[in-house]
């Protein structure tokens, strides 16, 4: 009887390579599952890991605590220079910028006198009359037509019977207070109701000033003559209206009174007017001449 040959079960040795692989494969199947779960998927709409996020945060809080690593702000835009500060001798005002045309509407405490306004041909002659006349004796003042009409333009728009809340009245605004000085000063009796009393009133206001400060701050002699002609401008590197010269302060105190300019120039160096708009618009009135 012949033997029938059978096959062996293969021992450990022969199986332990096939189980190393197996355990390998299986680890390796593991591995790769676990990653797809817990990394993040990468992308625009991924989210930031936290490792990502901790050096910002440290170096966020680093710059906030140490004053010296603050970082610089970044500059913020320009704003558009205002008139003011942009305007030059060189420069010529807009006509826009200034009241080419007197205000239709006032302030609910505006009054008027009584018999209406005079006409823009009565107006006008009446201020260059007033221009023309001296109220010093042995000085003299010369006042140019258009520096006292654009005075009465800024001042009430050539309205001669307004009576402002402040109690300014008529084409130069005069205050009983005004009209009481220069009555006094110049032995005279103006009514500042009237039109051309008013007028002479401003002139006359105009004539004090301009003698005050010339002898006192700009080398005048006394008793001699003044200009209130343009004497500004020799400045290039300060506009016009912000200069240190006898018609800006005599400008500027008609509006603000003499003891304020008074105090402005003691200061010495460029003026530092209180009303510098109210000046660089009388200046502009001069050359643009609204009334023409």
């Amino acid at each position: 009887m012949t033997d029938i040959p059978f096959e062996q079960e293969p021992d450990d040795e022969d199986r332990a390579p096939v189980t190393w692989i197996v355990l390998f494969v299986l680890l390796f199947a593991t591995v790769a599952i676990v990653a797809y779960l817990i990394l993040p998927s990468g992308g625009d709409g991924g989210q930031t890991s936290a490792a990502a996020t901790t050096p910002v945060a440290t170096e966020t809080a680093s710059a906030t605590e140490s004053p010296s690593s603050t970082p610089s702000p970044e500059p913020l835009s320009q704003p558009t220079p205002s008139l003011l500060e942009t305007t030059s001798a060189a420069e010529t005002t807009s006509a826009a910028t200034f009241p080419t045309v007197p205000p239709s509407e006032h302030p609910p405490c505006t009054t008027y006198l009584g018999g209406g306004p005079a006409s823009a041909s009565e107006v006008e002659a009446a201020l260059e009359e007033a221009a023309e006349t001296q109220v010093w004796t042995t000085s003299s003042v010369d006042v140019p037509h258009d520096l006292i009409k654009a005075i009465a333009w800024m001042e009430s728009g050539w309205q001669s019977d307004i009576v402002a809340c402040d109690g300014g009245t008529g084409l130069m605004q005069i205050q009983p207070e005004t009209e009481t000085f220069i009555n006094d000063r110049f032995e005279l009796d103006l009514d500042r109701t009237g039109v051309e009393e008013n007028a002479m009133l401003g002139s006359a206001q105009l004539q004090w000033l301009a003698k005050y400060f010339a002898v006192n701050y700009f080398g005048g002699s006394d008793p001699g003559s003044y200009s209130l002609d343009d004497d500004c401008g020799r400045d290039d590197s300060v506009p016009d209206h912000l200069e240190r010269c006898l018609l800006n302060a005599v400008i500027s105190a008609y509006q603000a009174g003499f003891g304020t300019v008074e105090t402005v120039l003691d200061a010495g160096g460029d003026p530092d007017y209180t009303n510098p708009q109210y000046i660089e618009t009388v200046r502009a009135l001069l050359e643009l001449r609204p009334w023409a």
